[in-house]
């Protein structure tokens, strides 16, 4: 019973995603480990951002921003942040708690627009393990 529901779980999500690599249950970690090189390609390498974004004419630290979303903590680790375009912006961060990088986009107002995460030890591989913030 369970192969079987794992099959039709399977072929719901290739009709609903378009995601033909779908393996069952390993393709949630699959996706997570693809999430580096979106995001790399969308933000550049980690640290190539910069320390602060200007919004709106006022220029904001990154945990300036992050404090407007109560999430300046510890367990959080800005990296950069940059500009998209008018009134688009972008905040890279590690979330300690979840092990993975994060990247908000948001407006001018602070509204966060979307997000998009990578697993830790996937975009670290055996490094991970030695990371200066584990």
């Amino acid at each position: 019973m369970f192969l079987h529901e794992n099959i039709i779980l399977s072929k719901l999500f290739t009709e609903n995603t378009g995601d033909a690599g779908y393996t069952g249950y390993n393709s949630p970690m699959d996706r997570h480990t693809r999430g580096r090189e979106k995001m790399e390609k969308k933000y550049g390498e980690v640290e190539s951002g910069s320390a602060t974004i200007v919004v709106r004419g006022v220029t904001f630290r990154l945990r300036e921003i992050l404090s407007r979303w109560m999430m300046d903590v510890p367990e959080i680790m800005t990296l950069d942040g940059g500009t998209l375009g008018e009134d688009h912006h972008w905040i890279r961060f590690i979330d300690k708690d979840d092990r993975c990088y994060v990247v908000f986009e948001f407006n001018g107002e602070f509204d966060i627009l979307s997000e998009m995460r990578a697993d830790s030890l996937a975009w670290e591989g055996e490094d991970f393990f030695a990371s200066r913030w584990r």
